[in-house]
């Protein structure tokens, strides 16, 4: 977006530290931000106490829009926004000069919406992904959706930007439920694991169908004996009771390979 470009006049570029915190709630939000290298996450703390991760913030992502309720602005963030690795660099930008740059700019203000337009897509991408039935599934569609993002679907090859904690945060799971769909898509031979943070996905048409037709394609290439029983990540509805796995079941071993941290 070329327009954009002219925002760089006013950015200043912040070099982060691991979790350092770039916005936060109650604070005003007087300026705009993009990343510009590495990957940052928004997230809001629930009533519990629990962390959710709302959105996976990658190069090229503004962030920092504040949001109009009523028929008054909201002046302050409306979540928090961290630095996942250290060295992430941020730009920001002062958010009255850029407003008063779009309202001069035409085009600029155009390529401003799109940008707001792309984060609401994000939001809706993320929901759609929630909405999904078993562990398993959500594990898949959020594999594809960091594919989609990073490259267009072009490779099916990524390097995961974040650790196995995030991604249970994101999809409102457990780490363990995380660690354990990743294995059995590993063993269904839908993906290919290298390392904690390289991932190839190997049947695309399998995580886009999710758990519908896996079992079959699954039973096909695997002699029958095989059963993995209750510990399937598609055994239980996600949230059910029932489907809730104690924390032992990932062995140590394992557990400490997979996590990633």
């Amino acid at each position: 977006m070329p327009a954009l470009q002219s925002l760089d006049a006013l950015a200043v570029n912040i070099r982060c530290s691991r979790g350092q915190e770039i916005c936060s709630p109650s604070r005003p939000a007087d300026y705009w931000y993009r990343v510009v290298s590495d990957s940052a996450r928004r997230c809001v703390i629930r009533p519990d106490g629990r962390r959710q991760i709302v959105d996976l913030l990658l190069p090229g992502d503004f962030f920092g829009f504040s949001e109009r309720f009523g028929f008054s602005e909201r002046n302050e963030y409306d979540s928090t926004v961290e630095a996942v690795v250290q060295g992430t660099v941020i730009a920001s930008y002062p958010r009255k000069r850029a407003e008063m740059m779009a309202d001069a700019d035409p085009e600029l203000a155009r390529e401003l919406r799109q940008v707001a337009y792309k984060a609401l897509a994000r939001s809706r991408a993320h929901l759609l992904i929630l909405g999904r039935i078993t562990a398993r599934e959500k594990v898949g569609a959020f594999l594809l959706e960091l594919v989609e993002r990073f490259s267009g679907g072009a490779t099916d090859t990524i390097m995961l930007p974040i650790s196995r904690y995030d991604i249970a945060d994101s999809l409102a799971l457990s780490v363990e439920t995380v660690c354990r769909s990743l294995t059995e898509l590993k063993q269904r031979e839908v993906i290919a694991l290298s390392g904690t943070r390289c991932v190839r996905i190997v049947d695309r048409q399998a995580l886009e169908e999710g758990d519908r037709d896996s079992d079959a394609s699954f039973a096909r290439r695997k002699p029958a004996s095989i059963d993995h029983g209750n510990n399937s990540a598609d055994a239980n509805p996600v949230g059910s009771l029932a489907g809730r796995q104690p924390r032992h079941n990932c062995q140590a071993n394992g557990f400490r390979q997979l996590t990633g941290t």
